[in-house]
């Protein structure tokens, strides 16, 4: 039998993950990502038919890597989805958050009357029906899904449940590397190693950068919050609510326990992340030695007397006419909707607050053009004056830099027959390639989209 792959999002972009591995007569989707940064409704059509998948193999639950699974459903699909358990749970908020911004975008475009084609993507029923086609496999335990097609996950140290699918086609190996973690990031194992495969596939989100160090960027955020704390003003963090959110609440909570700046309220204005967040105490078996010896003393790292919930609409207005000194964590963290565009429209035009990113802004979102440096944004049908000073923190990352990257390829045991770099900006992604070509002297290249290969059978 044949082996290939056609890739079908994710290239030379780090949104609309989806890769298709097709053995004899059977196709496998590694991922079905919505392409964040567009208009919602350009999603809806598919490049490959829906019906044609056997089964799909997911890596996480981030809606770059997961947004299109109802659609796929809703289109012919009636294959499983393979998962974590973790990520089974975080699948069912993150999906059912994307039905609120898709019928929120819907709403506007019918507000200017831009009606055709703007209908949202899909509803709450379509989400529940796709989640009833979930089969969880946790980490290392061997999937079998043909007779001669099985798989593995690999934790991946993105998020919880995050992995890096393995599968494996009658002794041929294909390894995919989904989004790959940082070392050492709180909360959370490092990535497991790949020790052997045939054919990689790598993301490549920072494969041209090398992040600071995590205790820098530890560092950076305890100037920011002293900064508010001594002048005033809020401290607005758009939040990515599945892993970054908790990773800086892990080190809010260690900043104030051990006195180093004043105490400061802290609202999580966001029911995704305060959802995620339960989501990963119901996971201990993804937490790192050190999480885990702190919850076991008693000591719950995601929780401090600072620390409020904010829930409700009504809890959220209250913070948005409060006046008082905080650190706001809202979301979305690329600011393409949610509660963050409303802190954004008090906060951007005052002197004294500060609008801190800690994670990747993709191309065409609100938190790239602030970022970048625009004098002014429009929000709410209403252009705004940036005033308040706007930062970055890169440290937080929880995707793996460059250095990393490579890292996790050269501790393979044998160097793959080919590598395909994906799930990046161009840039960042034909940068890695050549890194990996002139330093690992290994077959690697940045496929064009929906390029097809013929992969060699080696079992």
């Amino acid at each position: 039998m044949d082996l290939s792959v056609a890739f079908h999002g994710a290239i030379g972009q780090t949104t609309g993950s989806a890769h298709i591995l097709q053995y004899g007569n059977k196709r496998i989707l590694l991922d079905c990502g919505m392409i964040q940064g567009i208009p919602h409704h350009y999603n809806r059509k598919f490049t490959f038919d829906p019906k044609s998948i056997d089964y799909l193999v997911l890596s996480h639950a981030h809606i770059d890597h997961s947004g299109r699974i109802p659609l796929l459903y809703q289109q012919g699909y009636e294959g499983p989805v393979y998962c974590t358990p973790a990520t089974k749970d975080l699948l069912k908020i993150l999906l059912l958050d994307a039905v609120k911004i898709s019928k929120e975008e819907a709403r506007k475009s019918k507000r200017h009357r831009q009606i055709i084609g703007m209908e949202p993507l899909y509803d709450e029923g379509d989400v529940y029906e796709a989640l009833k086609h979930i089969i969880t496999v946790p980490y290392h335990e061997t999937q079998t899904i043909e007779k001669n097609i099985s798989f593995k996950f690999l934790d991946a140290g993105h998020i919880i449940g995050s992995a890096q699918p393995i599968l494996n086609f009658d002794g041929t190996k294909v390894a995919f590397t989904g989004d790959l973690g940082q070392n050492d990031i709180p909360l959370i194992r490092n990535p497991d190693p790949i020790t052997e495969t045939h054919y990689l596939f790598t993301e490549s989100t920072y494969g041209n950068r090398i992040h600071p160090p995590m205790e820098k960027a530890r560092d950076l955020l305890i100037d920011y919050a002293k900064h508010i704390s001594q002048e005033g003003g809020k401290l607005i963090i758009p939040s990515f609510a599945v892993g970054r959110t908790q990773i800086l609440v892990y080190f809010l909570n260690s900043i104030f326990e051990k006195g180093i700046i004043d105490k400061t309220p802290v609202y999580i204005d966001s029911p995704m992340a305060i959802d995620a967040t339960e989501i990963y105490l119901d996971h201990p078996e993804c937490f790192d030695k050190e999480t885990l010896k702190l919850l076991r003393s008693g000591d719950n790292p995601l929780n401090f007397p600072e620390l409020k919930l904010s829930k409700s609409s009504r809890q959220s207005q209250a913070i948005l006419r409060g006046w008082e000194t905080c650190v706001v964590f809202a979301g979305s963290g690329m600011c393409t909707g949610g509660r963050i565009l409303s802190h954004l429209y008090n906060e951007l035009p005052s002197r004294k607050s500060v609008i801190l990113f800690v994670g990747y802004q993709a191309k065409g979102t609100l938190g790239r053009k602030i970022v970048e440096g625009a004098d002014e944004v429009e929000i709410y049908n209403k252009k705004l004056k940036i005033n308040a000073k706007v930062k970055m923190i890169r440290g937080f990352s929880a995707h793996a830099d460059k250095k990393e990257l490579r890292a996790h390829i050269e501790r393979i045991n044998k160097k793959p027959l080919k590598t395909f770099v994906l799930h990046g900006d161009s840039e960042q992604s034909l940068t890695f390639a050549a890194e990996l070509r002139n330093i690992l002297k290994i077959w690697a290249r940045v496929p064009e989209y929906r390029e097809e290969y013929k992969l060699r059978l080696v079992g």
